[in-house]
């Protein structure tokens, strides 16, 4: 599990949502919390740092300031680099549309560069100043699975991250309705005995001596587990993606970018270099 949260700040109130979540997370394994703000130059960095103290005075954090080398994405890379330990939380727009739209550039390069998971929030509501911070309690890690060696990347981080927290994880794989003519023969063996996803939680429960947890939803992969965990502020949603460039559904793939938008839970999401 990773010892510190490296939480990415730009100053505004929405990307403060994913504090509540990054706190929860170093408060359960003992790790450091880091605020992170990136600047384009020298005359920024003093508002940034007073805009960093106020922040970390209410969540118990360090600090870090960094000037654009070039850009922000580097800049984030670049601390990552210098401690294996650590793990980005980044809050995303989710909107429609264009992978950068739906991302952010930052984000984006962040995922294609980290060579390590990513923790990525949405929230549905808009930020208010007045707010109450938001208590938050991890209590079950959710992995989804399609039967790709691709998705069952995610698997080691998913386990190692239940485990430090405490929490229950829980494998998921989607299937099509029984009906689909697309159905293939193995497939078919799967959707009966519901094999495949039953297999991987054993070895899981093996190798991590940890209770795991399956389950086989049914329908459009993104609609199926968005609805699985929707309302769940105690989920993180574990997934791999393919952050390659170019359109939303060739770059970071239908099922992780519908998650994002409409989820509403932390997600941990993975580029494996397979």
């Amino acid at each position: 599990m990773f010892q510190e949260v490296m939480v990415c700040l730009d100053g505004s109130l929405f990307a403060e949502k994913i504090l509540p979540y990054a706190q929860a997370i170093v408060g359960t394994v003992g790790g450091k919390l880091t605020l992170l703000r990136v600047v384009a130059n020298e005359g920024e960095s003093a508002a940034a740092e007073s805009y960093l103290q106020v922040c970390a005075g209410r969540w118990g954090a360090g600090i870090k300031v960094q000037i654009a080398r070039p850009d922000a994405e580097s800049s984030i890379l670049e601390e990552l680099s210098k401690n294996p330990g650590a793990i980005a939380a980044i809050t995303t727009h989710g909107r429609s549309g264009l992978l950068e739209a739906l991302m952010g550039s930052v984000a984006l390069s962040v995922i294609r560069g980290a060579r390590r998971p990513v923790l990525l929030y949405r929230p549905w509501a808009a930020a208010k100043a007045a707010e109450k911070d938001q208590e938050i309690k991890i209590s079950s890690v959710v992995a989804a699975l399609d039967g790709s060696e691709f998705s069952e990347s995610i698997l080691s981080f998913a386990a190692e991250t239940a485990r430090s927290l405490k929490a229950k994880l829980e494998l998921v794989q989607v299937l099509p309705s029984q009906g689909s003519e697309e159905i293939s023969a193995k497939l078919k063996r799967d959707i009966v005995e519901y094999s495949y996803v039953r297999r991987q939680a054993e070895a899981t429960r093996r190798g991590y001596g940890l209770e795991v947890g399956w389950d086989v939803l049914h329908g459009d992969p993104g609609e199926a587990i968005c609805n699985h965990v929707q309302g769940r502020d105690d989920v993180i949603l574990a997934m791999t993606t393919r952050a390659r460039a170019g359109l939303e559904q060739a770059v970071f793939g239908s099922v992780t970018s519908e998650c994002v938008r409409r989820a509403g839970v932390l997600l941990l999401v993975y580029w494996p270099r397979l």
